[in-house]
């Protein structure tokens, strides 16, 4: 089937049960390419959990396709190889703890093999959602006012600097009602601050970006930014 009559009929499909059926049962093939290529061995539709498991991830990826994804193959290659590895991870503490006997050389291997895979998955997997997460940060400063390559500049410095910059922001994100109010006018509450903490705007005014930068991260979806923010 040519690329574009593929791309056509998955997004048919999305609205057509007959149609997903079909599509799902034309690429089975396909699908247990994906599953085997992990796995390292032959599997069997209605045995293997790897094949249910890459199933879903097909369904999933025909009703999440959009044409500016691409080749939808490659879109659903990756969502299969996605779910696989994250099952693979959720079995790999157990898999650890579990003693071997008699288990020949050639499954040894396969099984140190395929750990090694999976963390060298995790490592990229997590390199790859800081680069899309500083993407997002970059684009959500824009709306108040901050270049992402400024921050460095403006970032506090000195040790009691940091501690009071720290504070401000520790005083805002404890008070809910005050830090939807911060990020809704895109400004920092100096008076509030002030009174609040007994200190002297000019203290941390200047670090104001960078304070803002800090919330936004604290508040926003950014699990992997947020491990590098120490306000404590």
């Amino acid at each position: 089937m040519k690329k574009k009559q593929l791309e056509q009929l998955v997004l048919d499909s999305k609205d057509d049960k007959q149609k997903l059926n079909d599509l799902v049962e034309a690429y089975k093939p396909f699908i247990a390419s994906c599953a085997q290529k992990l796995s390292g061995k032959y599997l069997n539709y209605g045995s293997d959990d790897e094949l249910s498991i890459a199933m879903v991830a097909f369904v999933q990826a025909v009703y999440g396709y959009r044409t500016e994804n691409g080749e939808f193959l490659s879109y659903a290659s990756v969502a299969i190889r996605n779910s696989i590895i994250d099952y693979y991870r959720k079995q790999k503490n157990h898999a650890s703890k579990v003693v071997y006997i008699n288990q020949n050389d050639d499954e040894s291997i396969d099984t140190i093999e395929r750990q090694a895979s999976l963390t060298v998955y995790d490592e990229e997997r997590t390199q790859q959602e800081k680069v899309l997460e500083i993407k997002q940060l970059k684009d959500e400063l824009t709306a108040y006012d901050i270049d992402f390559f400024e921050l460095e500049s403006v970032s506090p410095k000195s040790f009691h600097t940091k501690k009071v910059c720290r504070e401000v922001i520790s005083y805002i994100t404890n008070d809910p009602e005050l830090l939807n109010e911060t990020l809704l006018h895109k400004n920092l509450p100096l008076i509030q601050i002030e009174k609040g903490l007994r200190i002297k705007r000019k203290r941390f005014e200047r670090h104001r970006k960078y304070i803002m930068t800090v919330l936004i991260i604290l508040s926003g979806d950014y699990p992997c930014l947020k491990e590098y923010v120490n306000i404590k």
